[in-house]
């Protein structure tokens, strides 16, 4: 999936979910990494504390996920165990001298870290002259590379997605798959308000479209564009449609060109498998006449009006509107945008209209185009389109689909036949994240039943909570003497009973 995935979003929501259920982080920084939740605490008591809180959240009917606690060079030596040899004859002697050797090095002390892309455990070797006794034996998992020996953290966690992974150190590390979290579904953060009153926030979580947005990119081809800007725009457009394609295999890019005239470049609509006529179609634009800025606008935002799908569009220009009469022109645009709005609630959330205006100022009317999908003019100093994304912060945005639910809560009462019901909408990009919904206060035995629908009325999520007061535990939630009793930190081996384990004025999230 790449740089595409908004993991920020991502990592941001699931700090302010973990925040609301009053799970105590300690100060461990939090990373959602594509399908891996990403905990790493200052000491291994704050970790042994972060895995009781996150066995209690993640609990289902009653059984929480199991824990797989191991120090690096358990990790490893488990590894080499399993190892195999080209020489079948040699694979034990070579499984012995690495394992050996593997001791001495866990008695001087094993320094290790995530990678960059924390897809990697990399442990430092004393000296790259350990490579080739490491290197007879072949690994499912590990890895060397000069003086690191490489454990496919990645890898390993897609074949443990039921279980939370403690690597125990100086530096802890603990990893939870996504889909621990996913498949709860929601999530409902209490705050008691008094004796009879609990005020519940639910966050539900809003999953990956399961169909790309139509992306749509808008060039200016005018005279202004000649030379090496539009050598450089090419370039832009070829990679920028690789990483989309990477991003979502079954994407579909429309690509139209402005000048004088507005039209569609090539065949017009691309697909992964016609990459290499993109890229040859591209290669063919020509730099000729004048700016039709606003038509080109105003055409693709009456496309936008009639269109039932997600649009992503991004404009690149260099230049002002210089077809056509102005004030005519900007006239034409305004009454577009009002018809616009005055349409389908849906169509405002589900397009998204960006605009990179390289080295001019753009006039208010674009702007305000612009905020009718919840985006930006944004003003660049490059043609990249990742690097001018990125430098705004808009680039995973900009590549996600975005969505109007629908949430309908009915509260009852076992007293009251009568339910009380409300419903509102709430838009927000699909970006495998968890959401916050409006807060409300509930009395003690009632009981709420969400629903929570697309824009197309498919239910996302039905689910009942029945609101009591808890019980106090006997046990204070998180003590480490608490979990050495319920076996929480027991090893692999002998596991225990208890562990077996837009509306337009929204905000977009």
């Amino acid at each position: 999936m790449g740089h595409l995935v908004n993991n920020v979003l991502r990592t941001k929501n699931m700090v302010a979910l973990l925040q609301a259920m009053g799970v105590n982080l300690n100060n461990a920084q939090v990373s959602c990494k594509d399908e891996r939740v990403i905990f790493t605490s200052e000491t291994l008591k704050d970790a042994e504390t972060l895995v009781t809180n996150l066995q209690e959240l993640l609990q289902k009917d009653g059984i929480k996920p199991s824990v797989r606690r191991m120090s690096i060079a358990e990790l490893l030596a488990n590894e080499i165990a399993q190892a195999a040899c080209s020489d079948g004859a040699m694979t034990e002697t070579h499984k012995k001298s690495c394992l050996a050797v593997l001791n001495v090095l866990e008695m001087m002390g094993l320094e290790y870290a995530l990678d960059k892309e924390q897809e990697y455990v990399n442990i430092q070797l004393p000296s790259a002259a350990y490579a080739p006794l490491f290197n007879s034996l072949n690994y499912k998992y590990m890895s060397i590379e000069g003086e690191k020996i490489k454990f496919n953290i990645k890898e390993f966690l897609k074949t443990h997605k039921q279980e939370l992974i403690l690597i125990d150190g100086k530096s802890p590390l603990l990893f939870a798959d996504t889909d621990s979290f996913e498949k709860k579904k929601v999530f409902y953060a209490e705050k008691r308000i008094n004796e009879n009153t609990v005020e519940v926030t639910p966050y539900f979580f809003v999953p990956n479209a399961i169909t790309p947005p139509a992306y749509h990119f808008v060039l200016d081809t005018s005279s202004s564009m000649g030379g090496a800007r539009l050598d450089a725009l090419k370039k832009s457009v070829i990679e920028f449609a690789e990483a989309l394609f990477e991003f979502q295999p079954d994407a579909v890019i429309h690509i139209t060109e402005f000048n004088t005239a507005t039209k569609k470049v090539g065949i017009g609509n691309y697909r992964k498998s016609d990459r290499s006529q993109l890229a040859t179609d591209i290669t063919t634009l020509k730099a000729v006449g004048a700016t039709r800025l606003f038509g080109t606008v105003s055409d693709k935002l009456t496309a936008l009006a009639q269109s039932t799908q997600h649009n992503n569009v991004l404009l690149f220009t260099d230049g002002e509107n210089t077809e056509g009469h102005l004030d005519n022109e900007i006239a034409v645009l305004k009454k577009t945008v009002t018809t616009v709005k005055s349409g389908s609630s849906l169509i405002p959330v589900r397009n998204k209209f960006f605009i990179l205006s390289y080295g001019t100022t753009q006039p208010e009317v674009l702007h305000h185009v612009a905020e009718v999908f919840g985006s930006l003019v944004l003003d660049t100093d490059t043609i990249d389109f990742t690097e001018a994304l990125s430098k705004k912060g808009k680039l995973q945005e900009w590549a996600a689909a975005r969505e109007l639910f629908t949430c309908r809560l009915e509260v009852t009462n076992s007293s009251d036949l009568d339910a009380k019901s409300e419903e509102y909408v709430h838009s927000c990009d699909m970006s495998g994240q968890f959401v916050a919904l409006k807060p409300n206060q509930y009395k003690d035995n009632e009981t709420l039943h969400l629903t929570i629908t697309d824009g197309n009325g498919t239910i996302l999520l039905d689910d009942k909570k029945v609101f009591a007061k808890k019980q106090m535990a006997s046990l204070l939630p998180g003590s480490a003497k608490a979990a050495s009793h319920l076996g929480v930190f027991a090893l692999q081996g002998t596991p225990s009973q208890q562990s077996q384990t837009f509306i337009p004025s929204s905000n977009f999230m």
